[in-house]
């Protein structure tokens, strides 16, 4: 059962007071684009999306997903996993629905791999960054290549993931 400390939520069993991870992966949820961002102390290993077809079927979808996350895994090896919590302003219970499913999938390979997973909300991720919990799309990309000293253009899925794993890093016992 989860439970939940200052905004952040964790499985009991991966959370260990004083504990320090070394190499997140922040995932930024989604069925037609998942970002992904990958650190360790405070460097950018990489990023990225991982996309799939909306002309697939749901069930192919989703298995493609959970196949690419598991690539990722494999290729950085991360020793947990910090993941935004799903938020909705105005969307209809379809959308909130595959965007449920999608996190199941990714949550699902994440715990076979015995990564523990950390949830965090999109205003905390926003605070941590940019110090404002409402901050924009574009404040949040600005500040996370700004922070995490990136040159080149971060597509806006694989800046949020990167804004969830250097909220995680920040939190962590120095």
């Amino acid at each position: 059962m989860p439970t939940s400390t200052s905004r952040t939520r964790f499985s009991k069993e991966y959370h260990l007071p004083g504990v320090k991870f070394n190499r997140i992966i922040g995932i930024d949820p989604g069925l037609s684009a998942t970002g992904y961002g990958v650190l360790e102390k405070g460097k950018v290993l990489g990023f990225g999306v991982i996309r799939t077809d909306a002309r697939e079927s749901v069930a192919q979808r989703l298995a493609q997903l959970g196949t690419e996350l598991e690539q990722v895994l494999n290729r950085f090896k991360p020793s947990c996993c910090a993941i935004e919590t799903l938020f909705f302003k105005n969307g209809g219970a379809r959308s909130v629905i595959l965007s449920a499913q999608s996190r199941g999938v990714l949550m699902f390979i994440l715990t076979q791999k015995k990564i523990p997973i950390f949830e965090l909300t999109p205003a905390t991720i926003k605070l941590a960054i940019t110090g404002s919990g409402r901050a924009s799309k574009t404040q949040l990309n600005f500040m996370v290549r700004k922070v995490l000293k990136i040159a080149g253009a971060v597509q806006e899925h694989a800046a949020d993931a990167l804004a969830v794993a250097y909220c995680l890093q920040n939190r962590q016992p120095q």
